[in-house]
């Protein structure tokens, strides 16, 4: 990708809004999600029991998250195959300027139900937006932007969730006083209430943008809608097998969500009770790691040349797999009883090999998934385009529950805290000789943009 394709694509009103309507709700859900975290971690509050274990708290919160998208995804495709799909993202925006205020309700009176609430209805808001910003995107611009696209988007979608894991983390807990057990009474603007304006300020941002899309008409306006989950899920997941050059690339896409959502949700426990840090340098860690995924991203597009790369989604997870297993051979607990801050961190003679892997495995998970979903795409016939990327959906947010479920169960288990890591290692393992089989077995798969097919 050249400076000058990527400055052509910020300069067209098909892709400027919903980069910055993308962006701006990307870090607000992580904001949010993050915040209520730090509240129940570090702010002695209580998410729904006193029972539910510590290390089961983060993955619990990203359950309200993902649980009502899985729900809701494929009704949404069917919406966006049969509304126009600018509207879709206009109303997806409104919603979540709703929601906003109902988290700044939750943050200004810090209750924890009412944030989780808000944490729900986010989920479901992303529901709708996920298959039509995926069906939109073939739609609007040349099959030769798609990579590039898709480049900028996922890579710097990282950089937001970075930014609010950053800013729900850490900001929340400004005025917080330990001593008191909460946060300082004469303290008027304290952290949540300084989220709760932050919020605010970039669900108006991302409704602006939405307000400035270009039309996109339905392809199928006259589809009748099953609001069935059931149904719906089984039905798109149906029509999915039967595209197969489609459906290929959202299982691959899937797994980059199955283990990106391990090193999340793992890696501030790991960094907490394995290595011995705090969080300071958890966040540092994070940077890197998330700097690295946008590095991986942006160099996607500049080495795939708007083709389909499958080499680089060979080389991107077979570096996944190879610096993974090295996080968790290079995993040896730190004898500590008091977490150390980040100078310790930087003196350690095990934090270059440690930051090495951390950093190969994203910039290679940033090279893996971008081929992949302008792949998926490129390929899907217009009519069932939205179901298809609807059922791509449920394909990753089965991976990621399936991943948070077990990360749950193995909070109740004396299994150690790095295993997840090798769990990453092992299923990427078939699917990187798959990929290495596909580069040497190539299929041409022609774009389907004037293919027009009726689902089931």
């Amino acid at each position: 990708m050249s400076a000058k394709a990527a400055i052509s694509l910020f300069a067209k009103r098909k892709f400027l809004p919903l980069f910055v309507l993308f962006q701006a709700g990307t870090f607000n859900d992580n904001v949010l999600k993050n915040a209520l975290i730090a509240l129940v971690t570090f702010g002695g509050m209580v998410l729904f029991s006193e029972d539910i274990k510590a290390g089961a708290v983060v993955p619990i919160a990203a359950l309200l998250f993902t649980m009502p998208f899985l729900i809701l995804c494929t009704i949404a495709g069917q919406i966006a195959d049969k509304v126009d799909r600018a509207i879709i993202l206009k109303w997806v925006k409104r919603a979540e300027m709703a929601i906003m205020v109902i988290a700044s309700i939750g943050f200004f009176f810090q209750s924890t139900a009412i944030l989780a609430f808000a944490l729900f209805c986010m989920g479901a808001q992303s529901a709708f937006f996920s298959p039509t910003k995926n069906a939109v995107l073939p739609q609007w611009l040349e099959d030769k932007d798609l990579i590039t696209a898709n480049g900028l988007l996922s890579g710097f979608q990282f950089f937001f969730i970075l930014l609010g894991m950053v800013v729900g983390l850490k900001l929340v807990m400004t005025g917080y006083d330990g001593d008191l057990g909460g946060f300082d009474p004469n303290l008027g603007l304290n952290g949540p209430r300084i989220v709760a304006i932050i919020l605010l300020i970039f669900a108006v941002i991302g409704w602006i943008a939405a307000e400035r899309l270009p039309d996109a008409p339905a392809p199928q306006p006259n589809l009748k809608v099953n609001y069935n989950p059931l149904v719906s899920i089984f039905s798109v997941l149906k029509t999915s097998w039967k595209h197969k050059p489609v459906f290929r690339p959202m299982m691959g896409i899937a797994w980059f969500y199955g283990f990106s959502n391990i090193l999340i949700l793992v890696l501030p426990s790991y960094v907490e009770n394995v290595l011995k840090y705090d969080v300071n340098t958890l966040t540092m860690i994070l940077v890197a790691s998330t700097l690295s995924i946008l590095f991986g991203a942006l160099l996607c597009t500049v080495l795939a040349r708007g083709k389909e790369a499958m080499g680089l989604v060979a080389i991107g997870i077979i570096g996944v797999a190879v610096f993974t297993l090295d996080i968790y051979l290079n995993g040896t607990p730190s004898t500590r009883t008091e977490l150390a801050d980040f100078a310790a961190f930087k003196a350690d003679p095990n934090t270059p090999r440690f930051l090495i892997a951390i950093i190969g495995s994203s910039i290679c998970a940033g090279l893996y998934v971008v081929p992949l979903q302008a792949m998926a795409q490129r390929r899907a016939p217009v009519d069932v385009r939205a179901r298809l990327m609807s059922a791509g959906a449920v394909m990753l947010n089965a991976a990621v529950n399936v991943v948070t479920f077990g990360l749950i169960g193995l909070a109740y288990t004396s299994m150690k805290p790095q295993t997840p890591f090798l769990a990453v290692v092992i299923i990427s393992a078939p699917i990187a000789a798959y990929c290495i089989w596909r580069v040497f077995n190539p299929v041409v798969h022609a774009a389907a943009a004037d293919l027009v097919e009726t689902a089931d």
